[in-house]
């Protein structure tokens, strides 16, 4: 795809998660740790990913459980500060994604220059932080009135559950024709759950063109086969320590899977 050539220099861009340890006023936040562990533990796994050879990265705040949908100011604040320190220096495009809060994404994003956000763009959904009533309208607005460069990377299904009976399909269309969408993004039902092949086959349709990304369970086991249903692939629990979500990045089994998913592009190419 042409966007992912012009951002990352590749056709199937591997892009891998820095998640946050919980930042400060969720209810999991270490006090006694504070923002040094976050910063720290945030530029130890850029580290590890950059090492590895990740096309990109992704900042996430997925300690914050339960989620928002209109998240605090400390939340902006903490974000924007780590994100802009872990940034120093790297040479990968990076973005960013605000659990669950698209208006937020944008506001960190423009603060610390993002080359892209991850958020819901359009449709509604269900989820275990209640409606997800994203509005494309405001929200480009949003982005053209701050920083206008950003890509947005728009969530159509993952951890939620869409409302009215519409199709994937024709989800994935609206995101790109209505949203303005620059790329579509798709998840399992939790992070590091896999997605139906299925499921991938109808956004594609409806996408017409515009990438389709695989946000969630892509393993060292199935890339081969992800990366010939996605256009790029989004990843994170399993390289993590003991393959949990929530443990620092393995630097090993980092090295490993882009090892494995440089063999399945070139298989591609």
């Amino acid at each position: 795809m042409k966007i992912f050539e012009e951002m990352f220099g590749v056709k199937q861009p591997i892009l891998g998660m820095v998640h946050f340890p919980p930042l400060p006023g969720s209810p999991l936040y270490d006090s006694n740790k504070g923002m040094t562990y976050i910063r720290d533990t945030a530029k130890r796994d850029v580290a590890s990913l950059l090492e590895a050879g990740f096309d990109g990265i992704v900042f996430s705040n997925e300690g914050d459980r339960p989620y928002l949908s209109n998240v605090e100011k400390v939340t902006v604040a903490a974000m924007s500060s780590v994100i802009k320190e872990a940034t120093i220096g790297i040479n990968v495009p990076f973005g960013l994604s605000v659990l669950a809060d698209p208006e937020a994404a944008i506001a960190i994003g423009t603060a610390v220059e993002s080359d892209f956000v991850r958020i819901f763009l359009s449709w509604v959904y269900v989820g275990d932080w209640g409606i997800v009533d994203p509005c494309a309208g405001k929200l480009q607005r949003v982005k053209t009135n701050n920083f206008g460069k950003m890509k947005i990377f728009a969530n159509i299904s993952g951890h939620t559950e869409p409302l009215g009976g519409r199709s994937l399909e024709d989800i994935a269309r609206g995101a790109v024709k209505f949203g303005l969408a620059d790329a579509v993004c798709l998840a399992g039902t939790t992070a590091g759950s896999e997605i139906e092949e299925s499921d991938l086959h109808d956004a594609r349709k409806g996408a017409e063109g515009v990438p389709v990304i695989a946000g969630t369970g892509v393993r060292t086991e199935n890339v081969e086969r992800m990366l010939s249903l996605a256009d790029g692939v989004i990843m994170g629990t399993s390289i993590k320590v003991d393959k949990n979500t929530f443990n620092p990045i393995d630097p090993e089994r980092a090295k490993e899977f882009i090892r494995k998913a440089r063999e399945a592009r070139e298989k591609n190419a």
